[in-house]
């Protein structure tokens, strides 16, 4: 390199010279003609279009419909009318179809379940570890995912019936399984069925088979409750359905495994819909399939209920949490669900009003006068409406409602209102001496001190309400001595009118007596008279 500064640039071009640029234009071969090229010319220089392709497809629409049309005409003219004999007969629907399909498979597979199979392996295992029974249950739960290995269309099973697929099991088959399960202790089958549990959630959520897990979990549930009922199973499906709420296919799944738990017990079975499933439909994470499973749960449980006319009792804390769910404008519901679950409320109301109802309904009262102000209208409608069943059923309301009124004024207000614009109706079907004495209460609750002279505009309302109830009610002790006195005025009348036509009748007589007696005395003195005359 030289001393001096280099510039990395473009080089400069060299000029040729004309012996060299004479040499180049010799080397150059030369250019083909088109007759030379032949059919190459053509796919090299392709001929200009005439028209663009927005044309081309405008012309080619045209036409395709002009002929529709025109097929269209000669159909409707040639078309014979096919009857209804021979028309094609409908096929079943793709539901029916899928689940008959599946239920034939698993039982083909359930089928390749050996029990004297089963027998021999589970006969070794105990020989081999006689005092440990956790390596006896994995060895039936790998024996069943070696040969069951259909995988769930469903993953709440909402098409068969609630003891599928554990029906499918021959009855040999359930009987050994049973009997195993019931030598082992509580604590090892707590394990084993929690250690289900998160199988069943793992292989539905990666889409693998889970009926051996199903078959297995129904059969502990059969033969052993207590552990379906124990906390630590409770617990721990309580946290696993509340960790899946946003994984569809995995807490329908695991709700699935909730329906196990009351067996045949109905209000058990009413009990885990409003503990478990009520929240989850409370939650913003649930997704549509989510909600239409929990629906068709309460659907079952409801069905069942009237099917066997058994008597139920719901507690103010889960008729409340459903009452305030179907009302709340802010919900997560679906439109659709949330119109069910409003149809399905007087449903509800019953399972909770209907049982013993003079006992029970004050336990339902307050929380009831609490809701009936701050709330739509349709709702409010139907508070007043079950605050009016409370009073009418429950005489201990009243008590309640008077003990209540000066904190909530505004609520007993609204209370007041209601009962006085239905005046003709309430006035029928409440106890009337109860609904005096309340009056009279608030009467007095609201009578300003002396020493006041402003009163509020609530306190004024409820006064001239009560007022005007309690002159429209009137006292039944009045009216009854109002009846009597009636009624005595009117027998001393007619006792009178008596006693003074037989005195009448008397005097009459004695008169009619007295009368010839002094005619003949007068008779006689005449006639003295005259012979005295003469």
């Amino acid at each position: 390199m030289s001393g001096k500064w280099e510039v990395a640039g473009k080089s400069k071009k060299v000029p040729i010279s004309k012996k060299a640029a004479k040499k180049q234009k010799k080397e150059q071969p030369p250019v083909a003609t088109e007759e030379e090229m032949g059919e190459s010319y053509a796919f090299s220089n392709p001929l200009k279009e005439s028209k663009n392709i927005y044309n081309l497809m405008k012309d080619e629409s045209s036409d395709q419909d002009q002929d529709r049309k025109q097929d269209n005409k000669e159909n409707l003219i040639t078309k014979p009318r096919v009857s209804g004999k021979l028309r094609p007969k409908k096929k079943g629907s793709p539901v029916a179809q899928v689940k008959k399909a599946e239920r034939e498979v698993l039982l083909e597979q359930i089928e390749e379940v050996d029990v004297s199979d089963m027998k021999s392996l589970i006969g070794d295992v105990k020989k081999r570890f006689p005092n440990h029974p956790r390596v006896w249950l994995k060895d039936i739960q790998s024996y069943f995912h070696m040969k069951v290995t259909l995988r769930e269309s469903d993953s709440g099973l909402m098409m068969y019936e609630s003891t599928y697929p554990y029906n499918m099991v021959e009855t040999e088959l359930q009987d050994f399984m049973s009997g195993i399960f019931k030598e082992i202790p509580d604590n090892v089958m707590i394990g084993f069925y929690t250690e289900l549990l998160d199988g069943l959630a793992r292989d539905v959520r990666n889409g693998a088979c889970a009926y051996h897990h199903r078959i297995l979990l129904q059969c502990m549930s059969h033969s052993c409750p207590k552990t379906v009922h124990s906390k630590e199973v409770t617990d721990k499906l309580q946290h696993l359905i509340t960790d899946s709420v946003s994984r569809t296919k995995e807490c329908v799944a695991l709700l699935w495994c909730l329906q196990m738990i009351p067996r045949n017990r109905l209000d058990t079975k009413l009990k885990v819909w409003f503990t478990w499933m009520l929240p989850i439909l409370q939650t913003r994470k649930t997704e549509r399939p989510v909600q239409d499973y929990i629906l068709n749960c309460l659907n079952n449980v409801v069905s069942e209920i009237a099917e066997s006319n058994e008597a139920i009792e719901l507690g103010p804390s889960d008729f409340f949490g459903y009452f305030d769910l179907v009302f709340s404008p802010n919900s997560n519901l679906f439109p659709h669900v949330q119109v069910v679950l409003m149809e399905m409320l007087e449903i509800v109301k019953c399972f909770a009003f209907s049982s013993n109802p003079d006992k029970r309904l004050r336990s339902f009262f307050p929380s009831l006068l609490i809701r009936s102000q701050q709330c739509g209208a349709k709702q409010k409608t139907v508070v007043l409406k079950y605050l009016l069943e409370c009073l009418q059923q429950d005489a201990q309301c009243w008590l309640l409602w008077q003990q209540m009124f000066g904190k909530h004024l505004n609520n007993s207000v609204t209370l007041l209102e209601h009962i006085h614009d239905n005046w003709n109706i309430v006035v029928k079907t409440v106890n009337r001496t109860a609904f005096k004495q309340t009056l009279n209460y608030l009467m007095v609750t609201l009578a300003p001190s002396t020493g006041k002279t402003k009163v509020k505009e609530n306190q004024r309302r409820a006064l001239e309400l009560c007022s005007d109830m309690i002159h429209a009610i009137g006292s039944p002790l009045k009216g009854a001595l109002k009846l009597a006195l009636l009624v005595m005025i009117v027998v001393s009348a007619a006792t009178f009118s008596t006693t003074s036509k037989s005195s009448d009748l008397s005097r009459h007589h004695e008169q009619d007596r007295y009368t010839p007696t002094s005619c003949n005395m007068k008779l006689s003195f005449s006639l003295r008279n005259c012979q005295g005359v003469r």
